[in-house]
């Protein structure tokens, strides 16, 4: 018997370094199998600070080339741009890539996080995780070169998307707005990083952090910076005076999703959309009284993570993952009401992190890992593209700009009659990327938890 249990504790030992080795080279990307990795996403600590210390040390006082005008959509500064749809207007980009990819104008280390880019005047605001502190950083688009940083302890992580913070900054008349993955917001000075006013909604609601965190970024809207923190006392939804952070009103009760409240314009007035749990709603953004909701059950009690797309003056859209797919619905006027009406539903959208984008009557969207193209009208799908992976994507240019989930850059034309690639090249390396691009006066900036890299799309 001896021998035969020497065996069998080997075996179970043997099993033991083999489950060691094996969840060390996997990596969840979004999917529901894991990917096996020869290296685990998120940045190098020591060679980051290294870096930082460098550029310091010969930092000289520089000023930008880039001029953009206070206020206007010539700032990229806020998540997926000024309107929030992911669209970049403000002039044509370079739309021939070489093969390498277009022009690397500077590349540097950054910390962990899924944070994307708000920027403004010459300046990038994006969230990063070094060590146990999350850290508000503004880089420069020209160099680079972190110009400031605001830093306080908080550290979120959860096994499938690693550490970090989720959500992107806003800027606003030289004020920056910021949420951590548990909750913490801050105001800050745009130029310097000295804080303005700072509070957390979740401890002031008594809420949980959410299960991937906090990954809903402020919406500002005219003198109130709007939150979405959850609540059961009227406060799920909550808008606070952008210059004092006081409060100005609240509404509604539930749990808080993933999706970035945004302001659409539909039947001729303003409509805040929020989702919550189990339904997408309408505010007046003025004064946070209901206008209109609409049922969204997201299968096996997932929370909402894609942004609502605007369709016409009266038809949103509503997506998600997790095998539920996309749902258009009209808002109808009725007496003093608004009613919602269901128009089609696709499960060729099923949208899990990104955000479909909508261009002159067509959807383009990650059908979780593969582009896809859908009629706006009926759902009907057009055509299938490649995989590009749990990725991101922006537009500009009659082009889709795709951050895939390795880091991958893709670029596509917005042809509703078939898919056509036009370039790929790898634009960072460092493993899993979630962030959302941002395009701001032609340069494009791309990041992961590892590194953040700037491409000129601008055409000479």
């Amino acid at each position: 018997m001896k021998p035969k249990l020497k065996i069998l504790g080997l075996l179970a030992i043997c099993l033991m370094f083999l489950w060691v080795a094996c969840t060390s080279l996997i990596e969840w990307r979004g999917a529901g199998i894991p990917k096996i990795v020869l290296k685990k996403s998120g940045p190098n600590m020591d060679e980051l600070r290294q870096e930082r210390e460098l550029d310091q040390r010969n930092d000289s006082a520089e000023a930008s080339n880039l001029n953009d005008e206070n206020g206007t959509n010539a700032n990229w500064n806020s998540f997926r741009g000024p309107n929030g749809d992911g669209i970049y207007s403000n002039k044509a980009v370079l739309t021939n890539w070489p093969e390498k990819g277009p022009p690397l104008l500077w590349r540097k280390l950054v910390g962990g996080g899924h944070s994307s880019f708000a920027v403004a005047q010459g300046v990038a605001f994006s969230i990063e995780q070094q060590d146990d502190n999350e850290v508000v950083v503004a880089f420069s688009t020209d160099t680079g070169r972190v110009k400031w940083t605001h830093e306080y302890q908080a550290k979120f992580e959860e096994y499938f998307g690693g550490i970090g913070p989720r959500s992107t900054p806003i800027w606003n008349e030289n004020l920056l707005y910021s949420i951590g993955a548990k909750g913490h917001l801050n105001c800050l000075k745009a130029n310097t990083g000295e804080i303005v006013w700072k509070k957390n909604l979740l401890t002031e609601n008594q809420v949980e952090v959410p299960y991937w965190g906090v990954s809903a970024s402020p919406l500002i809207y005219k003198n109130s910076v709007i939150l979405t923190p959850g609540g059961e006392n009227n406060n799920a939804v909550v808008a606070l005076d952008k210059k004092s952070g006081e409060k100005l009103w609240s509404n509604l009760n539930g749990t808080q999703t993933y999706a970035t409240p945004v302001l659409l314009k539909l039947l001729g007035r303003e409509h805040l959309i929020i989702t919550l749990k189990d339904k997408v709603a309408a505010l007046n953004p003025s004064d946070g009284k209901l206008m209109w909701s609409h049922p969204w059950k997201i299968f096996m009690n997932n929370y909402n993570i894609a942004q609502p797309t605007q369709l016409a003056d009266d038809i949103v859209l509503i997506s998600a993952g997790y095998g539920t797919g996309a749902e258009a619905f009209r808002v109808i006027p009725k007496n003093s009401d608004i009613r919602t009406e269901s128009l089609w539903k696709s499960k060729s959208l099923k949208t899990k992190f990104s955000s479909p984008i909508f261009w002159k009557g067509h959807l383009y969207g990650l059908n979780e890992n593969r582009l896809v193209c859908l009629n706006a009208k009926d759902g009907s799908l057009k055509w299938r593209g490649d995989k590009f992976g749990y990725g991101q994507i922006i537009a500009a240019s009659g082009h889709l700009i795709i951050l895939g989930d390795a880091g991958d850059l893709a670029l596509v034309e917005m042809n509703p009659n078939e898919f056509v690639l036009k370039a790929k090249f790898k634009a960072l390396e460092g493993g899993r990327t979630w962030n959302y691009p941002a395009l701001y006066q032609g340069l494009l900036f791309v990041r992961n938890s590892y590194e953040i890299a700037c491409y000129d799309l601008r055409i000479k």
